[in-house]
């Protein structure tokens, strides 16, 4: 996902943008999405739960990367990235509070696996979406992300389930 933001620049260009701080502004909307997950996530964790998070987060992710696709305005294009990055820190939040939950003596490993893969995929993105844009194009390529996005979402979502914690009553090693 994050792989997209090296070619937002180029993508701009095509359009007759050829101003880099238009770009850069762009890409700042990812930023101010996080921010705005962060002031929105007390209200609408109770109402979506942690699995219509990860679902929200990958709809969202998933609508803005087609949005880009077709390659609008680059203030349609700031705002689109401002509701993809609320979307990334609604499924991201909600996979780290997973792996923070993963077992209670791998917790340091669960979590240190999810920021390589986190970081992994900040690599490896911008080399796939290079791929795919060179090969087949970038409507394509963006379009692929996005179905990949909404059904990270969905299966995470049906995959992950918050555990409860064991009632102290029912375990036999701790006395009531």
């Amino acid at each position: 996902m994050l792989g997209l933001f090296p070619f937002i620049a180029a993508f701009l260009f095509d359009l007759g943008e050829t101003s880099l701080s238009i770009a850069g502004i762009v890409i700042a909307g990812f930023a101010v999405g996080g921010l705005f997950y962060t002031m929105t996530v007390s209200r609408f964790l109770p109402r979506l739960r942690v699995s219509g998070m990860m679902i929200a987060g990958g709809a969202l992710v998933g609508l803005q990367l087609a949005i880009v696709a077709f390659g609008p305005s680059w203030k349609i294009q700031a705002i689109s990235l401002l509701f993809m990055g609320w979307g990334f820190y609604m499924l991201h939040g909600s996979l780290q509070v997973f792996a923070s939950e993963l077992s209670v003596e791998a917790r340091a490993t669960a979590l240190s696996l999810h920021s390589f893969f986190f970081f992994m995929g900040q690599t490896i993105g911008p080399i796939a979406y290079g791929f795919g844009i060179l090969n087949v194009g970038k409507m394509p390529t963006l379009l692929a992300s996005a179905v990949i996005i909404v059904a990270l979402g969905f299966a995470c979502a049906r995959l992950l389930r918050q555990s409860r914690p064991a009632d102290a009553s029912a375990r036999p090693d701790v006395k009531p």
